[in-house]
Protein backbone atom coordinates (compact mmCIF):
# COMPACT_ATOMS: atom_id res chain seq x y z
CA UNK A 1 0.00 0.00 0.00
CA UNK A 2 1.73 3.32 -1.00
CA UNK A 3 2.16 5.53 1.59
CA UNK A 4 -0.64 8.60 2.51
CA UNK A 5 0.23 12.32 1.17
CA UNK A 6 -0.78 15.41 2.40
CA UNK A 7 -1.13 19.09 0.52
CA UNK A 8 -0.64 22.42 1.49
CA UNK A 9 -2.20 25.17 -0.09
CA UNK A 10 0.08 28.06 0.42
CA UNK A 11 -1.54 31.64 0.11
CA UNK A 12 0.65 34.01 -0.51
CA UNK A 13 0.67 37.75 -1.33
CA UNK A 14 0.74 37.44 -5.36
CA UNK A 15 0.69 33.62 -5.58
CA UNK A 16 -1.13 30.12 -4.65
CA UNK A 17 0.57 27.26 -4.53
CA UNK A 18 -0.58 23.59 -3.98
CA UNK A 19 2.05 21.07 -2.95
CA UNK A 20 2.44 17.66 -2.05
CA UNK A 21 4.58 17.06 1.28
CA UNK A 22 5.41 13.41 2.32
CA UNK A 23 6.10 11.97 5.77
CA UNK A 24 9.95 12.78 5.05
CA UNK A 25 9.36 16.37 4.88
CA UNK A 26 10.11 15.85 1.32
CA UNK A 27 8.32 18.50 -1.23
CA UNK A 28 7.62 15.88 -4.07
CA UNK A 29 5.18 17.91 -6.34
CA UNK A 30 3.61 21.50 -6.33
CA UNK A 31 2.02 23.72 -8.83
CA UNK A 32 1.75 27.79 -8.44
CA UNK A 33 -0.66 30.22 -9.88
CA UNK A 34 -0.12 33.56 -9.82
CA UNK A 35 -3.34 35.94 -9.03
CA UNK A 36 -4.15 39.46 -8.97
CA UNK A 37 -3.27 42.26 -6.35
CA UNK A 38 -5.88 45.14 -7.10
CA UNK A 39 -3.83 48.12 -5.98
CA UNK A 40 -5.80 51.66 -6.27
CA UNK A 41 -5.64 55.04 -4.69
CA UNK A 42 -2.21 55.47 -5.44
CA UNK A 43 -0.87 52.10 -4.04
CA UNK A 44 -2.84 52.65 -0.74
CA UNK A 45 -5.47 50.07 -1.06
CA UNK A 46 -4.50 46.64 -2.00
CA UNK A 47 -7.55 44.14 -2.17
CA UNK A 48 -8.75 40.97 -4.03
CA UNK A 49 -11.60 39.80 -5.44
CA UNK A 50 -13.07 36.65 -2.76
CA UNK A 51 -14.57 34.51 -5.52
CA UNK A 52 -11.44 34.95 -7.88
CA UNK A 53 -9.11 33.70 -4.69
CA UNK A 54 -11.31 30.82 -4.44
CA UNK A 55 -11.07 29.91 -7.93
CA UNK A 56 -7.37 30.69 -7.90
CA UNK A 57 -6.96 27.84 -5.49
CA UNK A 58 -8.98 25.39 -7.07
CA UNK A 59 -7.07 26.11 -9.70
CA UNK A 60 -3.78 24.94 -8.65
CA UNK A 61 -5.33 21.80 -6.90
CA UNK A 62 -7.04 20.75 -10.49
CA UNK A 63 -3.43 21.41 -12.76
CA UNK A 64 -1.67 19.10 -9.59
CA UNK A 65 -3.95 16.73 -10.00
CA UNK A 66 -3.73 16.79 -14.20
CA UNK A 67 0.61 16.94 -13.80
CA UNK A 68 0.67 14.32 -10.78
CA UNK A 69 -2.25 11.80 -10.85
CA UNK A 70 -0.98 9.24 -9.42
CA UNK A 71 0.49 10.89 -6.44
CA UNK A 72 -2.98 13.19 -5.93
CA UNK A 73 -4.73 9.99 -5.62
CA UNK A 74 -2.73 9.62 -2.26
CA UNK A 75 -3.77 12.71 -0.46
CA UNK A 76 -5.17 11.78 2.84
CA UNK A 77 -5.69 15.67 4.61
CA UNK A 78 -5.40 19.18 3.30
CA UNK A 79 -4.85 22.24 4.63
CA UNK A 80 -4.24 25.67 4.58
CA UNK A 81 -1.70 28.37 5.60
CA UNK A 82 -2.58 31.99 4.37
CA UNK A 83 -0.98 35.83 4.58
CA UNK A 84 -1.43 37.61 7.83
CA UNK A 85 -3.06 40.83 8.80
CA UNK A 86 -5.63 40.11 5.68
CA UNK A 87 -9.27 40.01 6.07
CA UNK A 88 -12.70 38.74 4.44
CA UNK A 89 -16.61 40.13 4.47
CA UNK A 90 -18.74 38.09 4.36
CA UNK A 91 -23.08 37.92 4.35
CA UNK A 92 -25.62 35.45 6.49
CA UNK A 93 -24.75 32.80 3.87
CA UNK A 94 -21.38 33.14 3.63
CA UNK A 95 -21.22 35.14 0.50
CA UNK A 96 -18.64 37.79 0.25
CA UNK A 97 -19.90 41.18 0.49
CA UNK A 98 -16.81 43.40 -0.92
CA UNK A 99 -13.51 42.17 -2.15
CA UNK A 100 -11.20 41.01 0.68
CA UNK A 101 -8.75 43.68 2.12
CA UNK A 102 -5.18 42.26 2.02
CA UNK A 103 -1.96 43.49 4.30
CA UNK A 104 -0.47 45.79 1.92
CA UNK A 105 -2.91 48.14 2.45
CA UNK A 106 -2.53 51.51 4.00
CA UNK A 107 -5.63 53.42 3.35
CA UNK A 108 -7.10 55.16 6.79
CA UNK A 109 -10.38 56.31 8.50
CA UNK A 110 -11.31 59.36 10.23
CA UNK A 111 -13.21 57.72 12.77
CA UNK A 112 -15.96 60.61 13.48
CA UNK A 113 -17.48 58.90 16.34
CA UNK A 114 -15.32 58.70 19.46
CA UNK A 115 -15.39 55.40 21.18
CA UNK A 116 -17.04 55.80 24.83
CA UNK A 117 -15.25 58.06 27.32
CA UNK A 118 -14.44 55.31 29.74
CA UNK A 119 -12.77 53.24 27.16
CA UNK A 120 -10.39 56.66 26.37
CA UNK A 121 -9.85 57.24 29.74
CA UNK A 122 -8.29 53.43 30.54
CA UNK A 123 -6.66 53.98 27.25
CA UNK A 124 -4.81 56.69 28.39
CA UNK A 125 -4.12 55.56 31.73
CA UNK A 126 -2.59 52.71 30.65
CA UNK A 127 -0.52 54.65 28.05
CA UNK A 128 -1.95 53.10 24.85
CA UNK A 129 -3.46 56.21 23.74
CA UNK A 130 -2.10 56.87 20.57
CA UNK A 131 -1.50 53.42 20.10
CA UNK A 132 -5.33 52.97 20.14
CA UNK A 133 -5.92 56.37 17.83
CA UNK A 134 -3.22 54.22 15.28
CA UNK A 135 -5.22 51.07 15.35
CA UNK A 136 -8.54 52.75 15.33
CA UNK A 137 -7.80 54.48 12.11
CA UNK A 138 -6.12 51.93 10.44
CA UNK A 139 -9.04 48.91 10.79
CA UNK A 140 -10.18 47.36 8.08
CA UNK A 141 -13.48 47.28 9.14
CA UNK A 142 -13.72 50.53 10.73
CA UNK A 143 -12.73 51.90 7.27
CA UNK A 144 -15.76 49.74 5.66
CA UNK A 145 -18.18 50.64 8.31
CA UNK A 146 -17.59 54.49 7.57
CA UNK A 147 -16.86 54.76 3.85
CA UNK A 148 -19.05 52.05 2.70
CA UNK A 149 -21.96 51.42 5.29
CA UNK A 150 -24.35 49.74 2.94
CA UNK A 151 -21.92 46.82 3.18
CA UNK A 152 -21.20 47.00 6.50
CA UNK A 153 -24.97 46.35 6.60
CA UNK A 154 -24.83 43.09 4.88
CA UNK A 155 -21.59 41.88 6.36
CA UNK A 156 -22.58 39.20 9.28
CA UNK A 157 -19.36 37.74 9.43
CA UNK A 158 -15.34 38.84 9.33
CA UNK A 159 -12.71 36.23 8.88
CA UNK A 160 -8.82 35.90 7.93
CA UNK A 161 -8.75 34.18 4.42
CA UNK A 162 -7.75 30.82 5.13
CA UNK A 163 -11.48 30.55 7.15
CA UNK A 164 -13.21 31.40 4.10
CA UNK A 165 -11.20 28.33 2.40
CA UNK A 166 -12.10 26.02 4.94
CA UNK A 167 -15.29 26.87 4.67
CA UNK A 168 -15.37 26.39 0.84
CA UNK A 169 -13.51 23.32 1.25
CA UNK A 170 -15.65 21.97 3.96
CA UNK A 171 -18.83 23.45 4.50
CA UNK A 172 -17.75 25.09 7.93
CA UNK A 173 -16.44 28.55 8.71
CA UNK A 174 -14.13 27.88 11.38
CA UNK A 175 -9.85 28.42 11.52
CA UNK A 176 -6.92 27.71 13.79
CA UNK A 177 -6.51 29.85 16.40
CA UNK A 178 -2.59 30.32 14.80
CA UNK A 179 -4.49 31.88 11.78
CA UNK A 180 -5.75 34.74 13.66
CA UNK A 181 -2.96 37.46 12.91
CA UNK A 182 -5.10 40.29 11.90
CA UNK A 183 -6.84 43.45 12.75
CA UNK A 184 -10.01 42.00 14.45
CA UNK A 185 -11.20 41.54 18.18
CA UNK A 186 -8.87 38.30 19.29
CA UNK A 187 -6.91 37.75 22.18
CA UNK A 188 -3.96 36.13 21.56
CA UNK A 189 -3.26 35.10 25.59
CA UNK A 190 -5.85 33.21 26.15
CA UNK A 191 -5.94 32.25 22.44
CA UNK A 192 -9.93 32.95 21.91
CA UNK A 193 -12.25 36.12 20.76
CA UNK A 194 -12.47 39.13 23.32
CA UNK A 195 -15.53 39.41 25.02
CA UNK A 196 -17.94 42.18 23.36
CA UNK A 197 -16.91 44.63 26.45
CA UNK A 198 -13.40 44.27 25.98
CA UNK A 199 -11.49 47.64 24.77
CA UNK A 200 -10.12 46.55 21.76
CA UNK A 201 -13.70 45.64 20.19
CA UNK A 202 -14.10 49.36 20.61
CA UNK A 203 -10.82 49.64 18.21
CA UNK A 204 -12.13 47.50 15.59
CA UNK A 205 -15.52 48.40 15.52
CA UNK A 206 -16.47 44.82 15.61
CA UNK A 207 -17.06 42.14 18.22
CA UNK A 208 -17.14 38.51 18.38
CA UNK A 209 -20.66 37.51 16.58
CA UNK A 210 -18.97 38.50 13.63
CA UNK A 211 -16.33 35.64 13.89
CA UNK A 212 -15.59 32.43 12.67
CA UNK A 213 -15.66 29.42 14.85
CA UNK A 214 -12.34 28.64 16.65
CA UNK A 215 -10.35 25.84 16.34
CA UNK A 216 -7.00 24.24 17.60
CA UNK A 217 -3.77 23.70 15.35
CA UNK A 218 -4.36 20.16 14.76
CA UNK A 219 -8.28 19.90 14.64
CA UNK A 220 -10.03 18.61 11.52
CA UNK A 221 -12.13 21.19 10.55
CA UNK A 222 -14.12 19.16 8.22
CA UNK A 223 -14.01 16.71 5.19
CA UNK A 224 -14.08 17.76 1.11
CA UNK A 225 -17.77 18.22 0.30
CA UNK A 226 -19.14 17.29 -3.04
CA UNK A 227 -19.27 20.81 -4.32
CA UNK A 228 -15.42 21.27 -3.30
CA UNK A 229 -14.42 18.41 -5.26
CA UNK A 230 -16.08 19.24 -8.29
CA UNK A 231 -13.97 22.33 -8.14
CA UNK A 232 -10.46 21.29 -6.15
CA UNK A 233 -10.64 17.90 -7.72
CA UNK A 234 -9.94 16.75 -4.33
CA UNK A 235 -11.96 13.09 -3.49
CA UNK A 236 -15.18 13.78 -1.30
CA UNK A 237 -13.90 13.27 2.50
CA UNK A 238 -10.52 14.10 2.47
CA UNK A 239 -9.82 15.57 6.08
CA UNK A 240 -9.05 19.17 6.19
CA UNK A 241 -6.58 19.82 9.46
CA UNK A 242 -6.50 23.53 10.83
CA UNK A 243 -2.45 24.53 10.88
CA UNK A 244 -2.10 28.33 11.31
CA UNK A 245 -0.86 31.34 9.02
CA UNK A 246 2.24 31.19 6.93
CA UNK A 247 4.57 32.95 9.43
CA UNK A 248 3.73 30.56 12.60
CA UNK A 249 4.17 27.70 10.46
CA UNK A 250 7.50 28.83 8.81
CA UNK A 251 8.76 28.81 11.76
CA UNK A 252 7.57 25.17 13.02
CA UNK A 253 9.02 24.08 9.20
CA UNK A 254 12.75 25.56 9.82
CA UNK A 255 11.98 23.07 13.62
CA UNK A 256 12.02 26.00 16.53
CA UNK A 257 9.94 24.62 19.01
CA UNK A 258 12.21 25.87 21.74
CA UNK A 259 13.30 29.25 22.82
CA UNK A 260 17.11 28.63 21.76
CA UNK A 261 16.06 28.11 18.25
CA UNK A 262 14.64 31.59 16.13
CA UNK A 263 13.38 31.90 12.92
CA UNK A 264 14.31 34.97 10.74
CA UNK A 265 11.84 35.04 7.24
CA UNK A 266 13.75 36.91 4.22
CA UNK A 267 10.62 36.97 2.76
CA UNK A 268 8.12 40.36 1.45
CA UNK A 269 7.78 41.02 4.54
CA UNK A 270 11.16 39.96 6.59
CA UNK A 271 10.40 38.78 10.31
CA UNK A 272 12.34 37.37 13.21
CA UNK A 273 10.29 34.79 15.53
CA UNK A 274 11.01 33.29 18.82
CA UNK A 275 8.67 29.99 19.88
CA UNK A 276 8.04 30.72 23.71
CA UNK A 277 5.83 28.33 26.43
CA UNK A 278 4.56 31.95 27.95
CA UNK A 279 2.94 34.95 26.90
CA UNK A 280 5.72 37.36 26.15
CA UNK A 281 4.78 41.00 23.99
CA UNK A 282 7.84 41.28 21.17
CA UNK A 283 7.75 45.43 22.16
CA UNK A 284 4.53 47.36 24.11
CA UNK A 285 1.01 46.86 22.82
CA UNK A 286 2.09 43.81 20.08
CA UNK A 287 0.49 40.84 20.87
CA UNK A 288 2.51 37.61 20.57
CA UNK A 289 0.93 35.05 18.23
CA UNK A 290 -0.77 32.12 19.08
CA UNK A 291 1.73 29.14 17.72
CA UNK A 292 0.72 26.30 15.43
CA UNK A 293 2.66 24.29 18.46
CA UNK A 294 -0.38 24.26 21.31
CA UNK A 295 0.23 26.23 24.28
CA UNK A 296 3.27 28.29 22.87
CA UNK A 297 3.42 31.67 21.66
CA UNK A 298 5.37 33.47 18.77
CA UNK A 299 6.01 36.77 19.86
CA UNK A 300 7.88 38.20 16.37
CA UNK A 301 9.08 41.93 14.91
CA UNK A 302 8.37 42.51 11.40
CA UNK A 303 9.59 44.70 8.93
CA UNK A 304 6.86 45.15 6.36
CA UNK A 305 8.60 46.18 3.52
CA UNK A 306 11.69 43.64 3.82
CA UNK A 307 12.99 41.75 1.22
CA UNK A 308 10.14 44.26 -1.00
CA UNK A 309 13.31 46.50 -0.58
CA UNK A 310 15.47 44.25 -2.69
CA UNK A 311 13.08 43.85 -5.44
CA UNK A 312 12.66 47.92 -5.40
CA UNK A 313 16.13 48.04 -5.69
CA UNK A 314 16.31 45.93 -8.61
CA UNK A 315 13.92 47.96 -10.71
CA UNK A 316 15.41 51.47 -10.02
CA UNK A 317 18.85 50.67 -10.53
CA UNK A 318 19.65 47.43 -11.87
CA UNK A 319 19.22 47.55 -15.81
CA UNK A 320 22.28 46.68 -16.31
CA UNK A 321 22.87 43.35 -14.15
CA UNK A 322 19.29 41.94 -15.44
CA UNK A 323 20.73 42.24 -18.90
CA UNK A 324 24.19 40.14 -17.18
CA UNK A 325 22.29 37.76 -15.46
CA UNK A 326 19.77 36.84 -18.28
CA UNK A 327 23.19 36.27 -20.24
CA UNK A 328 24.96 34.44 -17.85
CA UNK A 329 21.36 32.53 -17.08
CA UNK A 330 21.61 33.61 -13.31
CA UNK A 331 19.03 35.40 -10.97
CA UNK A 332 20.09 38.79 -10.84
CA UNK A 333 20.16 38.86 -6.95
CA UNK A 334 23.38 36.50 -7.85
CA UNK A 335 25.38 39.30 -9.49
CA UNK A 336 24.35 41.50 -7.07
CA UNK A 337 25.52 39.67 -4.47
CA UNK A 338 28.72 39.37 -6.14
CA UNK A 339 29.32 42.71 -6.03
CA UNK A 340 28.35 43.26 -2.87
CA UNK A 341 31.04 41.27 -1.63
CA UNK A 342 33.22 44.19 -2.69
CA UNK A 343 31.68 46.45 -0.41
CA UNK A 344 33.32 46.47 3.25
CA UNK A 345 31.00 45.91 6.26
CA UNK A 346 29.24 48.92 7.29
CA UNK A 347 29.55 49.95 3.37
CA UNK A 348 32.27 52.82 3.95
CA UNK A 349 29.37 54.25 6.84
CA UNK A 350 26.46 53.88 4.54
CA UNK A 351 23.79 53.24 7.30
CA UNK A 352 20.21 51.82 6.40
CA UNK A 353 17.03 52.22 8.90
CA UNK A 354 14.42 49.61 7.04
CA UNK A 355 11.00 51.40 7.79
CA UNK A 356 9.97 51.80 3.98
CA UNK A 357 6.45 51.25 6.34
CA UNK A 358 5.19 52.21 9.32
CA UNK A 359 4.37 49.64 12.55
CA UNK A 360 2.02 49.90 14.67
CA UNK A 361 3.98 51.19 17.41
CA UNK A 362 5.67 53.35 14.89
CA UNK A 363 3.44 55.04 12.44
CA UNK A 364 5.27 57.86 11.92
CA UNK A 365 8.19 55.87 11.15
CA UNK A 366 10.01 56.69 7.60
CA UNK A 367 13.06 54.16 5.79
CA UNK A 368 16.59 56.49 6.38
CA UNK A 369 19.91 56.34 4.47
CA UNK A 370 22.59 58.26 6.30
CA UNK A 371 26.50 58.71 5.98
CA UNK A 372 26.62 59.08 1.71
CA UNK A 373 29.71 60.93 0.56
CA UNK A 374 31.40 60.54 -3.14
CA UNK A 375 33.12 56.98 -2.69
CA UNK A 376 29.96 55.81 -2.53
CA UNK A 377 28.25 53.44 -5.14
CA UNK A 378 24.93 51.28 -5.93
CA UNK A 379 26.55 48.67 -4.77
CA UNK A 380 26.87 50.50 -1.47
CA UNK A 381 23.66 50.77 -1.32
CA UNK A 382 22.81 47.55 -2.29
CA UNK A 383 24.72 46.24 0.76
CA UNK A 384 23.17 48.75 2.77
CA UNK A 385 20.07 47.19 2.13
CA UNK A 386 20.64 43.71 3.13
CA UNK A 387 22.40 45.22 6.40
CA UNK A 388 19.66 47.26 7.21
CA UNK A 389 17.54 45.02 7.25
CA UNK A 390 19.61 42.29 9.21
CA UNK A 391 20.09 45.36 12.27
CA UNK A 392 16.52 45.95 11.68
CA UNK A 393 16.01 42.35 13.12
CA UNK A 394 18.93 42.07 15.11
CA UNK A 395 16.94 45.26 16.98
CA UNK A 396 14.33 43.09 17.08
CA UNK A 397 15.77 40.06 18.46
CA UNK A 398 17.49 41.90 20.80
CA UNK A 399 14.18 43.29 22.48
CA UNK A 400 12.78 40.01 22.65
CA UNK A 401 15.36 38.01 24.35
CA UNK A 402 15.77 40.93 27.13
CA UNK A 403 11.88 40.55 27.05
CA UNK A 404 11.45 36.83 27.52
CA UNK A 405 14.78 36.90 29.33
CA UNK A 406 16.25 33.88 26.97
CA UNK A 407 19.47 33.38 24.62
CA UNK A 408 18.82 32.23 21.56
CA UNK A 409 21.45 30.01 20.29
CA UNK A 410 20.73 29.07 16.21
CA UNK A 411 18.66 30.98 14.15
CA UNK A 412 16.58 28.63 11.12
CA UNK A 413 16.58 30.66 7.75
CA UNK A 414 13.76 31.00 4.94
CA UNK A 415 12.55 33.43 2.53
CA UNK A 416 13.71 34.45 -0.46
CA UNK A 417 16.53 35.55 0.72
CA UNK A 418 17.67 32.88 2.72
CA UNK A 419 18.67 31.08 -0.71
CA UNK A 420 21.73 33.27 -1.13
CA UNK A 421 24.85 31.78 0.89
CA UNK A 422 26.32 35.32 0.86
CA UNK A 423 23.04 36.20 2.82
CA UNK A 424 23.26 33.35 5.11
CA UNK A 425 26.77 33.68 5.62
CA UNK A 426 26.54 37.95 6.66
CA UNK A 427 23.19 37.31 9.11
CA UNK A 428 25.63 34.76 10.95
CA UNK A 429 28.18 37.34 11.42
CA UNK A 430 26.34 39.71 12.14
CA UNK A 431 23.91 38.15 14.88
CA UNK A 432 26.69 36.16 16.03
CA UNK A 433 25.62 32.88 15.94
CA UNK A 434 25.16 30.21 13.88
CA UNK A 435 22.66 30.22 10.97
CA UNK A 436 21.25 27.26 9.16
CA UNK A 437 19.08 26.52 6.23
CA UNK A 438 16.60 23.17 5.81
CA UNK A 439 15.86 21.24 2.95
CA UNK A 440 12.96 23.26 0.93
CA UNK A 441 12.26 26.54 1.22
CA UNK A 442 8.49 26.17 1.52
CA UNK A 443 8.97 26.16 4.67
CA UNK A 444 5.31 27.45 5.86
CA UNK A 445 4.04 24.29 4.11
CA UNK A 446 6.64 22.06 5.44
CA UNK A 447 5.15 23.35 8.85
CA UNK A 448 1.92 22.73 8.51
CA UNK A 449 2.32 19.21 6.66
CA UNK A 450 4.36 18.50 10.40
CA UNK A 451 1.04 19.26 12.03
CA UNK A 452 -0.94 17.36 9.62
CA UNK A 453 1.20 13.92 9.53
CA UNK A 454 0.98 14.50 13.43
CA UNK A 455 -2.74 14.57 13.40
CA UNK A 456 -2.97 11.86 11.39
CA UNK A 457 -0.71 9.61 13.66
CA UNK A 458 2.04 9.18 11.06
CA UNK A 459 3.81 10.36 14.31
CA UNK A 460 2.90 10.57 18.17
CA UNK A 461 3.94 14.20 18.47
CA UNK A 462 5.71 17.65 16.74
CA UNK A 463 8.80 16.61 18.37
CA UNK A 464 9.03 13.29 16.41
CA UNK A 465 7.38 14.88 13.51
CA UNK A 466 10.48 17.64 13.20
CA UNK A 467 12.90 15.10 13.83
CA UNK A 468 11.56 13.04 10.50
CA UNK A 469 10.78 16.03 8.44
CA UNK A 470 12.95 18.89 9.23
CA UNK A 471 16.65 18.47 8.05
CA UNK A 472 19.18 20.94 8.30
CA UNK A 473 20.65 21.05 5.05
CA UNK A 474 23.80 24.20 5.10
CA UNK A 475 24.91 25.60 8.43
CA UNK A 476 26.75 28.94 8.45
CA UNK A 477 28.96 29.97 11.13
CA UNK A 478 29.59 33.15 12.55
CA UNK A 479 32.97 35.54 11.82
CA UNK A 480 33.31 36.71 15.22
CA UNK A 481 35.58 39.26 13.72
CA UNK A 482 33.00 40.62 11.98
CA UNK A 483 30.22 40.32 14.63
CA UNK A 484 32.25 42.80 16.27
CA UNK A 485 32.27 44.95 13.68
CA UNK A 486 28.27 45.01 13.13
CA UNK A 487 28.44 45.24 16.83
CA UNK A 488 30.00 48.70 16.81
CA UNK A 489 27.70 49.98 14.25
CA UNK A 490 24.83 48.93 15.88
CA UNK A 491 25.15 50.15 19.09
CA UNK A 492 26.98 53.60 18.01
CA UNK A 493 24.83 54.35 14.79
CA UNK A 494 21.88 52.02 14.18
CA UNK A 495 20.50 51.95 17.39
CA UNK A 496 20.39 55.60 17.78
CA UNK A 497 18.75 56.87 14.18
CA UNK A 498 15.48 56.95 15.39
CA UNK A 499 15.23 58.40 18.08
CA UNK A 500 17.43 61.12 16.47
CA UNK A 501 15.75 60.90 13.36
CA UNK A 502 11.75 60.69 14.63
CA UNK A 503 11.16 64.47 15.52
CA UNK A 504 11.36 64.79 11.26
CA UNK A 505 9.64 62.07 10.40
CA UNK A 506 6.87 63.28 12.64
CA UNK A 507 6.94 66.68 11.09
CA UNK A 508 6.98 64.77 7.76
CA UNK A 509 3.76 63.07 8.70
CA UNK A 510 1.89 66.93 9.53
CA UNK A 511 3.13 68.71 6.59
CA UNK A 512 0.82 67.58 3.62
CA UNK A 513 3.38 68.41 0.42
CA UNK A 514 5.66 65.85 2.23
CA UNK A 515 3.07 62.86 3.71
CA UNK A 516 3.18 60.11 1.03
Amino acid sequence: MKEPLVMIFDVGTQSIRAILVDKEGNVIAKTKKDEVLYMSNDNTNAEKNTYEYWNCLAEVSQELKKEYPDLFDRIEAVSVTCIRNSLVFLDKDNKPTRDAIIWLDKREVECKKPYPLLYRIAFKLVGMAEVARVMRKNSYTNWVKEMQPEVWEKTAKLCVPSAYFNYRLTGRLADSNAAQACKIPYDYKKKKWLGNLAPNVQIFGCNKDRMCELVEPGDIVGYITENASKETGLKVGTKVIATGADKACETLGVGSNTESIASISYGTAASVELTLDKYVEPENFMPAYSAVLKDKYNPDIQLFRGYWMVSWFKEQFCEKEVIEAKNRGIKVEQVLDEMMLKVPIGCNGLILQPFWGPGLTTPDARGAIIGFNDSHTKMHLYRAIIEGIGFGLLDGLTEMEKRAKVKVEKIGLSGGGSTSDIVCQLTADMFGREVYRVQTHETSSLGSALICYTTLGIYKDTDEAIENMVHIKDTFKPNMENNAKYQEIYKKVYKKMFKRLRPMYKAMYTTPYLKS
